[in-house]
């Protein structure tokens, strides 16, 4: 969350499960067939897991995933497997624990290290940890999340810290901005050259590498340094339903008031131009800031 206080968007604002479902099926008419759920932070929504199982429940085969901050995972990770959620991501940004607490102005690691170990117990095979590298923050901790893949069948990722929620590059952003290539010599400089692995399942922008002999694998998703937009295949769909073409420009089409016009039952025909509309705002190459914190769209 940003230090500063938030604006608390009133509740009636929100998409309701239903109108959610409903945005998935048409997704669905466009071949779209994997979900992510996300933030903020996704398990604060009263009741998630019913909503994972609407989803789920729209097709067979769907490909359904979640990035949370694993805080609350030992309470839902079993509910959210038995609901159809197959694979999760969880933000971790240090090992240690003084650091973490400061990271997330109180917050426990052993909360999230026992969720991490909830998701496994659940049946959640090959969980993600996703690493925001931030200069003088984490930036002595990279060998040892590297070294969390030796005996772990997990892939930790390493993010390049973004410029979200800034109106120009500088300041702070430069102060903490650490390119893939420092990333990876640090953990070099301790475990030796890096080889290949097998691309990440679902359809991640992440590179992906290995510790020789490791059981997990080490990943880099570099939007800064090496942008992937050329590759890049997701729309985002924000909690006030907001359907964004990229997390960093702002093209994005307003889909509430189709779901909610009272004037006429919805017409699917209208949610299927406005995905075509808003693939159409997707950047060749997105801008190096954000219009909006990472807090209110998502990981």
């Amino acid at each position: 969350m940003p230090e500063e206080k938030l604006d608390w968007t009133p509740r009636e604002s929100l998409l309701t499960f239903e109108e959610i479902a409903t945005i998935a099926r048409a997704a669905l008419n466009h071949g779209i067939r994997g979900f992510k759920f996300t933030g903020g932070e996704p398990l604060v929504r009263h009741e998630l897991p019913k909503l994972v199982a609407m989803i789920d429940s729209l097709s067979d085969g769907l490909d359904l995933s979640m990035t949370t901050n694993g805080a609350l995972l030992v309470e839902h990770a079993a509910a959210l497997k038995a609901a159809g959620l197959g694979r999760i991501t969880i933000s971790l940004d240090s090992l240690d624990a003084e650091t973490f607490r400061r990271i997330t102005r109180g917050a426990r690691l052993s909360d999230v290290m026992a969720g991490v170990d909830a998701a496994v117990a659940a049946g959640f095979r090959h969980p993600k940890i996703n690493c925001v590298a931030m200069r003088g923050i984490n930036d002595t901790e990279f060998a040892d999340f590297a070294a969390f893949t030796i005996d772990r069948d997990a892939t930790v990722r390493f993010i390049e810290y973004m410029p979200l929620g800034r109106t120009s590059l500088g300041g702070e952003y430069e102060q903490r901005f650490v390119p893939e290539a420092d990333i990876r010599a640090r953990i070099e400089a301790r475990f030796g050259p890096l080889t290949p692995a097998d691309p990440d399942s679902g359809t991640g922008p992440a590179k992906v590498f290995r510790i020789p002999g490791a059981k997990g694998r080490i990943g880099f998703i570099s939007a800064m340094s090496k942008p992937f937009c050329e590759t890049c295949n997701r729309l985002r769909l924000t909690a006030e339903g907001q359907l964004r073409s990229c997390l960093f420009d702002g093209g994005e089409v307003e889909l509430r008031p189709i779901l909610r016009d009272v004037s006429q039952a919805v017409i699917p025909a209208q949610l299927h131009q406005a995905f075509i509309n808003c693939v159409a705002f997707k950047p060749e190459v997105h801008s190096y800031f954000g219009n909006r914190q990472m807090s209110q769209i998502g990981g």
